[in-house]
């Protein structure tokens, strides 16, 4: 009785959590997610006013390339950590279910001293500090169930998993998000906010290798998935590690 409780405990249970987490990892990143902070704020169960196709549905508007900065107000963050992935919801009345796969994508993260509202109209300008290819030049497939109430707001899961994870502190600044669309391509209207002083805005041009844009009040709603603290991604490594090495201490003991 007692041996066959061992091998329970110190077979079946490890290998069960061990394959949770594996399953973990493989989740199909194009679920829908809640993110850890929308923003702006007041659009986080709200649906916007506004939709808008830019900077990934450019075939709406019979676009091949685009330059697109937004702006992010670092007061609407709760707090600081490693910002893993950016999640969109398509728009209630204008968006629809699709799976895209856009060409020719560059995403950057970097802080921002412009102020909401505030942007130049030269690119490089905005940039104050941190610039950050979060997601490196290629291509990015995108979708959406299209899934939540008739009326919005939709679900988040036009999702974005960054292949460089992006520690932000809002103490240093407003965060800029930096797209370069060098291909075009076709997904579905996104949900976007329009009001002044809202948290958001944003300066396009649709010649990606232009210095500089148009700017306006308008802005993506968008959510960050962030790691309160870089640490938290060791400690789960740790975990793991601790786990495979109990694991394999219970076949030891096994064999004994």
């Amino acid at each position: 009785m007692n041996n066959k409780m061992k091998s329970t405990i110190c077979g079946f249970r490890p290998l069960a959590l061990l394959g949770a987490l594996l399953l973990l990892g493989a989740i199909n990143p194009a679920h829908a997610i809640v993110p850890t902070v929308v923003l702006p704020n007041s659009a986080g169960t709200t649906e916007g006013d506004s939709n808008n196709s830019y900077p990934f549905d450019l075939g709406q508007a019979g676009l091949i390339s685009q330059r697109y900065q937004q702006l992010y107000a670092a007061s609407q963050f709760g707090g600081g950590g490693l910002i893993t992935q950016i999640v969109f919801r398509p728009d209630a009345f204008a968006g629809h279910a699709f799976t895209s796969t856009l060409s020719d994508i560059q995403i950057d993260l970097a802080y921002t001293s412009a102020p909401d509202d505030g942007l130049s109209t030269t690119f490089a300008n905005n940039i104050t500090a941190g610039d950050t290819v979060v997601f490196a030049r290629g291509p990015l497939t995108l979708s959406s169930a299209f899934t939540g109430p008739p009326n919005g707001p939709k679900d988040f899961d036009i999702i974005i998993t960054l292949t460089t994870p992006f520690f932000y502190n809002p103490a240093l600044g407003n965060l800029l998000l930096d797209v370069h669309n060098y291909g075009g391509g076709s997904t579905t209207f996104f949900d976007a906010v329009s009001p002044l002083g809202d948290g958001v805005s944003r300066v396009f041009n649709s010649d990606v290798n232009s210095g500089t844009g148009n700017t306006d009040s308008e802005g993506l709603v968008t959510g960050f998935v962030i790691v309160p603290e870089p640490s938290s991604a060791a400690m789960l490594l740790v975990g793991g590690g601790t786990l495979l090495a109990w694991f394999g201490g219970c076949r030891r003991r096994q064999r004994h």
